[in-house]
């Protein structure tokens, strides 16, 4: 437990910078770009997170799940080797693919793209695969200094260079120099970084179990890009770039539910099937999902009364109609990192097709709301449809879970909590002015801390796993 703490001190140290830098860039980028530019930047965006899922071919997951069949570092070091080599070859191919058809490719977009925007756009994603898998392999092996150092270096790079291209004029053009370039160097080092530690095989002699475990998690993150980014594309032919563009703040802001409970997701979840097959590994799992999802709930009330004084005092006037967006968008968030943390089940099969299916029927849940409330209802018809898909989705993915990890989780207790914090967010959310909301926040997460506590909610901790210096502190003996 004490290795835990440590590495989620580091995640949780690492995603507080990157997201201080994000906040940092937003009124750069809301400043330099015009609320028509943000928009088509947001549409552009989008490319990068489908074109990201064809490029990792869900490699990272099967990595995760299948390390932990093996029994020694050695053996778990053969397998990151095979998997961080199909995922350079993959990246090989599909780079080449990319350039001798881009003409096709950028038909498909709702934006108009020139050839050098994609030529950026397909080195921005080129090297998602061995990033993906080597990212994973950090969080396994516990290095979790290195993972941070890598990802900030990243961070700080694109975010420096992407504001001096804008401060030199050169607008959507420049952020995606900035991002290319970023993940170019940081891929490079990936690939030093994997080839000293586990090196990287061309041998596939697991290609049979990951093209069976794969295949079906990649339509799985199609579809999931579907309840994700898609709606930016449909938004694109049925609302003005000014729109996109509130949504994509509102959507940056939103986020960070999701990005909050990170820190959890990147100790939990390359661990996740190890704990579940140790002695009384159902119960342990109980005790550690249910922080995950007070976790989540917390992340949202903050997010929710935070996020709209952000626009406040971040961007300009323009931008500030986004406010009215970040609180639903933020419960979306919240929904879909609860499927997330329910989903153990659906991955113990060794073919993907439970979770694939249930994306698929999310998925087109999605599509079909997209097309019928985006062109009455603009922006809000896509919120209120991804929030009936994802609702959908999160019920079907505990059902089968539950079939085969049969976990008791705690949803009586866990319900009362959440019941408890969304009412109060909604009061607060429609009755303060967004510059004084998150003084709700101040009060509902302690009494989230509190309920927790007073409903035996939070794991077990023996004193005994603690380290030295703190239990001296905490005078545990």
């Amino acid at each position: 437990m004490a290795g835990a703490i440590r590495e989620t001190l580091y995640y949780t140290v690492g995603l507080v910078v990157l997201r201080a830098i994000g906040l940092v860039m937003l009124p750069v980028n809301t400043y330099f770009l015009s609320s028509a530019e943000y928009g088509r930047l947001e549409v552009l965006l989008s490319f990068i997170d489908v074109g990201a899922l064809f490029f990792s071919l869900a490699l990272p997951s099967a990595l995760a799940r299948f390390v932990g069949d093996e029994q020694t570092w050695e053996a778990r070091k053969a397998v990151c080797a095979e998997y961080a080599g199909l995922a350079l070859l993959v990246s090989g191919v599909l780079v080449a693919l990319g350039a001798a058809f881009s003409h096709p490719i950028t038909g498909l977009l709702p934006e108009k793209v020139s050839q050098s925007e994609f030529l950026l756009l397909l080195a921005a994603i080129c090297l998602e695969g061995v990033l993906g898998v080597g990212l994973t392999w950090m969080r396994i092996r516990g290095a979790a200094g290195t993972f941070l150092a890598m990802s900030l270096s990243r961070a700080l790079g694109q975010a420096a260079l992407s504001a001096t291209l804008l401060v030199l004029g050169f607008g959507v053009e420049g952020v995606l120099i900035a991002s290319a370039t970023a993940a170019l160097a940081q891929g490079g080092a990936m690939m030093v970084y994997l080839a000293r530690d586990c090196g990287i095989s061309l041998r596939f002699a697991r290609w049979r179990e990951m093209l069976i475990y794969c295949g079906p998690l990649l339509l799985s993150a199609l579809a999931a890009f579907v309840l994700g980014s898609y709606d930016r594309w449909v938004l694109a032919g049925h609302v003005t770039p000014e729109d996109i563009a509130l949504y994509g703040v509102a959507g940056r802001l939103g986020a960070l539910t999701a990005v909050l409970l990170q820190p959890f997701h990147m100790w939990w979840f390359p661990k996740r099937f190890i704990v579940l097959a140790e002695d009384n590994g159902a119960e342990r799992s109980a005790d550690i999902v249910s922080l995950g999802l007070l976790i989540v709930l917390g992340a949202f009330v903050g997010v929710s009364l935070g996020g709209p004084f952000a626009v406040h005092v971040l961007t300009r006037e323009a931008y500030w109609g986004a406010s009215a967006f970040i609180a639903f968008i933020a419960l979306n968030y919240a929904i879909q990192e609860t499927g997330s943390l329910l989903e153990i089940g659906c991955y113990l099969r060794k073919d993907g097709f439970a979770p694939l299916l249930i994306n698929l029927i999310g998925a087109g849940l999605a599509i079909l709301f997209y097309f019928t409330l985006i062109p009455r209802y603009g922006v809000p018809g896509a919120i209120a449809a991804t929030l009936i898909a994802q609702s959908v989705r999160v019920v079907l993915t505990w059902a089968v879970s539950r079939h085969y990890a049969p976990i008791p989780y705690r949803f009586a207790r866990l319900g009362l909590v959440s019941a408890v914090a969304l009412a109060l967010t909604a009061l607060a959310a429609f009755t303060l002015h967004p510059l004084v909301m998150p003084l709700g926040a101040v009060v509902i997460l302690p009494l989230i801390g509190w309920m927790a506590v007073r409903l035996k909610l939070l794991p077990r901790l023996d004193p005994a796993e603690l380290p030295e210096p703190l239990r001296r502190r905490l005078k545990l003996g």
